[in-house]
């Protein structure tokens, strides 16, 4: 290769392509980055919004079928959308995949293409943490286990590199699929802090507006909805505003509680309902990560929730926000009680929340890791 094209070469935009099913905050982790990357000068980009099976869909989240052929029509949805691109000339460099699903079963372009995957836990991870997502559980003494697990275990190991969201997601590649540490880059979930920008809380009339407690969760029963139900039925709380933003609701209508079903991540009715909360309460009973709980800590939000999963990795106990044991509805009223009546808490509680998303949840820092391990993935074809 002569010095101009050696020269030409590397000035070429290097063209990645992202995709990610849209389940939950996996369409917030893919927008986030998006935002941060689509206008990048150094990068020509392609996202893929894939749509999961209709089974994968089902709220209730008791899959009525084995695993495998979900996971088969994912990453077949994803194969197709890339073969449309690569029919009109695209070639990749490097490629962003998050969950090991969409891209099991694109053993073509795993070889040609290097990748990464994103995750929020592995198979091994969701059994140990009591999510859905482990349906059917892993059993070695089946054939049909052993196999899903060596699929994961092959996908995974042939990565460039693998970005769970948490460190706890992290040691399960290491101990459940002996991924070694070296391949392994703990990228969490990026806040886009201008979209969330904090107001001037210390502004907020004290005692002329109603103390208001914010919930996000689309799961709604496993994200703990109902235990605030339970509580914004009490005599103590009943001059307390319940937002819930949620397409799941189970409960009464009551003068106090608010559903909120066509409220969309990012958008400025979200903004707004964070600006006018005092608390975000999210008694969890399981859950991978915290995406709503640092949008929240990135507006000035003391946040109540419990300690599972990644979200032991986002908020501070007493620092940043309170934990609570599941189902330990007197805990969840106890914090409630506790952060109405001390104004100066919450301002103190929400300032360190802001200042961790600042420090460790930055969407341009981590769009930048990204795109740096992108970079390197090309490299290493090269």
């Amino acid at each position: 290769m002569t010095p101009a094209s050696t020269s030409a070469a590397a000035a070429r935009r290097r063209r990645f392509v992202f995709a990610a099913y849209m389940a939950g905050g996996n369409a917030t982790i893919l927008q986030n980055l998006e935002d941060q990357i689509a206008a990048r000068p150094d990068v020509a980009s392609d996202w893929l919004r894939i749509e999961m099976d209709a089974e994968s869909k089902r709220l209730d989240r008791q899959p009525r079928r084995p695993l495998i052929p979900g996971t088969i029509a994912n990453s077949l949805n994803t194969g197709r959308e890339i073969d449309k691109l690569e029919a009109t000339g695209r070639r990749f460099d490097a490629a962003w995949f998050f969950q090991q699903t969409i891209c099991m079963f694109l053993w073509r372009f795993r070889r040609r293409v290097p990748y990464l995957i994103g995750m929020d836990g592995t198979p091994m991870w969701y059994v140990k943490n009591d999510l859905w997502y482990a349906h059917p559980p892993f059993d070695p003494a089946t054939l049909a286990s052993r196999l899903r697990h060596e699929l994961t275990r092959r996908v995974y190991a042939q990565a460039f590199q693998l970005l769970p969201l948490s460190a706890t997601c992290g040691q399960s590649l290491i101990d459940d699929y002996g991924i070694p540490p070296d391949r392994i880059t703990v990228v969490p979930p990026g806040i886009n802090l201008a979209t969330y920008a904090m107001p001037d809380r210390a502004a907020r009339e004290e005692g002329r507006l109603p103390f208001n407690v914010l919930f996000v969760g689309a799961d709604f029963r496993r994200k703990g909805g109902d235990l605030l139900v339970r509580l914004a039925q009490e005599p103590e709380f009943r001059d307390v505003q319940f937002n819930l933003v949620t397409k799941a609701y189970e409960g009464p209508a009551a003068p106090n509680i608010r559903v909120l079903d066509d409220i969309t991540p990012n958008s400025a009715a979200m903004v707004r309902l964070l600006t006018e909360a005092d608390v975000f309460a999210l008694p969890t009973r399981a859950d991978s990560h915290a995406i709503a709980s640092l949008e929240a800590m990135a507006m000035g939000l003391p946040v109540i929730t419990t300690p599972v999963g990644g979200v032991v990795e986002v908020v501070v106990d007493g620092e940043t926000g309170y934990f609570c044991r599941k189902d330990d509805i007197d805990a969840v009223a106890g914090h409630l009680r506790r952060l109405r009546a001390d104004r100066d808490l919450r301002l103190r509680l929400g300032l360190a929340g802001r200042k961790r998303v600042e420090e460790r949840f930055n969407a341009a820092t981590v769009a930048a890791t990204v795109v740096d391990l992108l970079n390197r993935a090309a490299d290493s074809r090269s």
